[in-house]
This record gives structure tokens, C-alpha cells and sequence, in this order.
């Protein structure tokens, strides 16, 4: 996530320099196109008028050629062939917008916040790095860009704390525990209702990782386990279950744990379909 002053051509290929110094040189880049942008003209004209600008395109792909990278845009009038990231940077804006609301920020904090935001979407579990019933490690989009998981400096909780009474250094602080909150509580949500919609459910197996959840995580710490036992009741419709933590082992019911998304990937079910 990188924070742009402006919308125009020259911000935009200084946030891509960064972009590159940062992550490293890629081959093929995928963006919106300025069409799809029509029904928010309204509100987003600067934007629409941008994107939709020939010599604006034109810069960006001097800019990627210059670099061996190939940009796409994909199709106008079909923002569903960017569904994954459309909803990813829907999610991420939706509640970032709602936990700044209208404070005014200075750009330090900003891209501070921006920052650690970014490092809590890209620290989620995605699939377990290992079958090894005792291994809770999982395999996250931080692992495809620095090669490890993320790791947050601990802060306490300001979430009880007057505004007027924290620093600027604690507001930041606040505001990313109250995104991550949100966003959690969202993104969790969304799993335990794939789960839900499946027409073959996903069998619980002993042994399968899940995430458990738990409201009162930091950022960027996720509770998981791995199945230890299966209590099925009387209808042998498993509801509850025994779950291995780092912590010891706890019995909790079915509706609170979370299949790994990648997981549910495995039933031959299409990510877009969800």
C-alpha cells in the first residue's frame, strides 16, 4: 500500500519506483481500467480522468519496458476479472477510511499506519506449511515477498484509552488495533461462511490446521491449532471438537473455528464462485 499526494502520472510512477526498491523487479503487473470507473465519475473523477488518459497508459508501459516488467489492464466494463484484488483493496479501504473518520493525519502517520495495515492483510493463513500434526506453522503472502512471516513489535491496548489522552505515536497505534479488529472480524467471517456455502462440506479430519477465533489478538497474531478429536453427537454430526494450540489443548465448538482458505480451494470449488 503505498500513499500517493496526488493523482497523477509522475506520483504514480514514483509510487511504482518504491514499489520495486522495495519488493524487487516483477514480470507482469495487473491494474484496473479507467472504465470501470464510470459509475464513480461523480466522486472519483480525478481518478476516472487518470486512468482513462491514453497518455497516462502510455507512461506506464515506457516506465515497465524500461524495467522488463509488462502491464495489464484488464478488459473494460469487467472489474470481475480483477475480483480477488478488487475485494482485497475494497476490504482494506473500507475500514481504513472508517478508522481514520475525519481526524486530520499528517503524511508521516499515514504512511506509517499504511504500512502496518499492509503487513496485518499480508500476514493471513493461507495453507499449512507442512501435514506435520505437531508443525502450526502456515504459509502467508509475506512468506512470497520477504521469504518469512511477519512478526509486530507488541504495543499495549489503547482500545479502552481516551484519544485526547495518547500520543501520536499511541493514536497510530490505535487506530491500526482498531482496523485490525474490523478487518479480522470481516475476513474471519468471510471463511466461516465459505465454509457454510460449500455443497460438499469439508470433512473434519484430525490433524487438519484451523484458525480459531479469538478476539482479543494483536495485530497480526492469529490463534491456530490443529485437530485433536472429534466429539460427534447423537446425529454423528461433529459440532464440537478437541484442538491442539501451542497453549495446550482446548474443546471448542465447529461454528468458532475457520478452514485455512486455501484449504477450501482443495474441493475443487472456484475462488470467484465465493
Amino acid at each position: 500500500m503505498e500513499h500517493a499526494t496526488d493523482l497523477s502520472t509522475e506520483r504514480f510512477l514514483q509510487a511504482l519506483r518504491r514499489f520495486i526498491s522495495r519488493r524487487g523487479r516483477c514480470t507482469d503487473i495487473f491494474s484496473d481500467n479507467g472504465t470501470n470507473f464510470v459509475g464513480a465519475k461523480n466522486k472519483m473523477c480525478e481518478l476516472f480522468d487518470l486512468l482513462k488518459d491514453q497518455r497516462h497508459h502510455d507512461a506506464i508501459s515506457k516506465e515497465c519496458a524500461n524495467e522488463r516488467m509488462q502491464w495489464h489492464f484488464i478488459p473494460p466494463a469487467a472489474p470481475h476479472l480483477g475480483g480477488l484484488w478488487e475485494a482485497a483493496v475494497r476490504s482494506a479501504k473500507f475500514h481504513l477510511l472508517r478508522v481514520l473518520g475525519e481526524n486530520p493525519v499528517c503524511q508521516e502517520d499515514f504512511s506509517t499506519l499504511l504500512v502496518q495495515v499492509e503487513a496485518c492483510l499480508n500476514s493471513r493463513p493461507l495453507t499449512p506449511m507442512s501435514d506435520d500434526p505437531t508443525d502450526l506453522e502456515t504459509l502467508t503472502p509475506a512468506h512470497f515477498l520477504t521469504g518469512d512471516s511477519l512478526q509486530n513489535i507488541p504495543e499495549p491496548d489503547y482500545s479502552t484509552v481516551q484519544l485526547n489522552r495518547l500520543s501520536r505515536w499511541q493514536l497510530v497505534q490505535r487506530q491500526l488495533q482498531d482496523f485490525w479488529k474490523r478487518w479480522r472480524t470481516e475476513y474471519l467471517s468471510q471463511l466461516q461462511a465459505r465454509s457454510k456455502n460449500w455443497k460438499s462440506p469439508i470433512k473434519l479430519d484430525i490433524g487438519k490446521l484451523v484458525i480459531m477465533v479469538d478476539g482479543n489478538n494483536p495485530p497480526m497474531l492469529w490463534k491456530k491449532g490443529r485437530i485433536e478429536e472429534l466429539h460427534p453427537g447423537k446425529d454423528g454430526i461433529v459440532r464440537v471438537v478437541t484442538v491442539r494450540t501451542s497453549s495446550g489443548l482446548f474443546k471448542r465448538p465447529v461454528a468458532t473455528l475457520c478452514l485455512l482458505p486455501m484449504e477450501g480451494n482443495s474441493t475443487n470449488h472456484n475462488e470467484a464462485d465465493h
